[in-house]
């Protein structure tokens, strides 16, 4: 599905590449922020899930990723991600104006970078009136080396920009053969992790953590029950600590849930999602 146009995003430090599907008479819109090291191209079919649905989606390349500026994987302090969401936000309010309901769905660090937003509430005017993650970034499964986390740290003071391989293969990120070889062909894909967003990262993480239980707003909850990058467990104890969390965790599904051979399920919970948030009901 091609994107009914493209949607530039100004923002105080350039503009970021962004893509919209709106059908006639959106119920609402959706802001789309995906995963690390991808871009938001990989997240049409979930955009036509959307809006099958009835609703508008806007979908974005964050900052260092995709056909948005920056250096790969780069940034210099996680409020630019987030701040950078807050522009994202105003170009959906123009293309579905409030009182039209505003959900926000990230992907693992996508779903971090709306959840740290989240924890300091958001602008007004915005009327962001619920949540939706999927294997959401909150804490590291797969094991990194004592020395690397070390290098990380010492790197983002005195070489932020260094890049070391993040060593994510796509047969972690899911079991459909196809969509594996998708990935690996895809040129706007990266496969490196700079020091400072390590640390910038793991700082978010700590303080989603600790200020999950702030966030009022219902969030629905899609996570891989099998993934060995973002641990679900960690998720999960975020979620429990949030009175209207809707928490899901689907059996042997890897990484992306909206890549994976039965992805159907993960698709409907977020039509259910939003047909929970639509008006009226």
């Amino acid at each position: 599905m091609e994107p009914s146009k493209l949607a530039p995003i100004s923002t105080s430090n350039g503009e970021l590449y962004g893509e919209a599907f709106v059908p006639s008479a959106p119920k609402g819109i959706v802001v789309v922020s995906h995963g690390y090291a991808e871009h938001c191209g990989r997240y049409r079919e979930l955009a036509h899930v959307i809006v099958n649905a009835g609703w508008a989606a806007l979908t974005y390349d964050v900052r260092g990723h995709g056909k948005s500026p920056g250096v790969r994987g780069f940034i210099g302090a996680f409020h630019e991600y987030t701040d950078d969401l807050g522009s994202v936000m105003r170009v959906a309010r123009e293309l579905v104006p409030a009182p039209a309901p505003l959900i926000l769905l990230g992907h693992s660090h996508g779903s971090l970078i709306t959840l740290r937003a989240a924890c300091d509430g958001f602008a007004a005017g915005t009327g962001v009136t619920s949540l939706l993650v999927s294997s959401p970034y909150l804490g590291l499964r797969m094991a990194v080396p004592g020395w690397k986390k070390l290098l990380a740290k010492v790197a983002s003071r005195i070489a932020p920009k260094l890049a070391q391989p993040n060593n994510i293969t796509a047969t972690q990120l899911t079991s459909d053969k196809a969509m594996q070889i998708t990935h690996d062909a895809d040129p706007l894909n990266f496969s490196v992790a700079t020091s400072r967003w390590f640390v910038e990262s793991t700082a978010a993480q700590d303080y989603v953590a600790a200020n999950a239980p702030k966030i009022t707003l219902p969030s629905t909850w899609i996570v891989a029950g099998a993934d060995p990058l973002a641990d679900p467990a960690q998720a999960r104890r975020i979620a429990q600590t949030m009175k209207r969390a809707d928490y899901h965790e689907l059996a042997g599904f890897l990484h992306e849930v909206f890549n994976e051979t039965d992805r159907a399920q993960a698709f409907e919970l977020v039509t259910q999602a939003l047909a929970a948030a639509a008006p009226g009901t």
